[in-house]
């Protein structure tokens, strides 16, 4: 064989098996990507206030807290919160424990302590602690209000800071440990809610827990709807 043609044999020869272990010991084949599995949504209920300062969307999530949302929701579609009203403010600006605005169906209760005869028209549901809901009292979160655990109903108020005395199982020994139960999220006008805390809280009440933090001026809630 002629030394030209020898040459370009070896050559060849070369490639082939430089071809061949590149074929046998290449880059890995790229992992074949699994589908991605959809985790399945989480039932919502959107609602609206409609406040005489504007307009408040929350979502309420009754998977989370069922007895909860089923209550507020009796009291919604009934329209028994037609003419109600924010009259409670706190601010702790102002020295007090924790932000929030609290509202409902009645006044009472803050000014005298004692609520009216036949009020509310709905028995009173269990507590639901913030470890069954997985929502800490925190800005722009729905809780309850209560007086001992298993008697919130109508009332409500709305988170406009870090309330993390209000959870359960924290707060020190002024609180009985229970919490408050949340159940919902602002979504829309938390603004609104920034602005009825910022109203002046000088009404006289009778109930010394709730000095200064009384309305002078009850802003009301026209109707409380579903949204959609």
């Amino acid at each position: 064989m002629k030394t030209t043609t020898w040459k370009r044999f070896l050559t060849w020869w070369g490639l082939a098996l430089l071809a061949g272990g590149v074929a046998g010991c290449g880059a890995p084949e790229p992992p074949v990507e699994e589908p991605a599995v959809e985790e399945p949504s989480e039932e919502t209920v959107r609602i609206v206030f409609e406040t005489a300062m504007g307009e408040v969307e929350v979502e309420l999530y009754p998977e989370r807290a069922p007895l909860s949302v089923a209550q507020f929701l009796r009291y919604v579609d009934g329209a028994h919160y037609d003419g109600a009203s924010f009259y409670r403010a706190t601010r702790t600006a102002a020295g007090h424990s924790f932000d929030i605005v609290q509202g409902g169906r009645s006044r009472m209760p803050m000014l005298t302590g004692e609520d009216p005869p036949g009020d509310p028209p709905f028995p009173p549901i269990a507590h639901e602690t913030t470890h069954d809901t997985g929502m800490r009292n925190e800005r722009g979160v729905l809780a309850y209000a209560r007086r001992e655990p298993g008697t919130a109903n109508s009332e409500f108020f709305f988170n406009l800071g870090d309330s993390s005395i209000l959870n359960t199982d924290e707060g020190g020994p002024d609180r009985d440990g229970f919490g408050y139960a949340t159940f919902g999220r602002v979504v829309r006008g938390i603004e609104v809610l920034d602005g009825i805390q910022q109203l002046p809280t000088d009404a006289p009440t009778d109930n010394e827990v709730v000095q200064g933090q009384i309305l002078n001026e009850p802003v009301g809630i026209l109707t409380i709807r579903r949204s959609g």
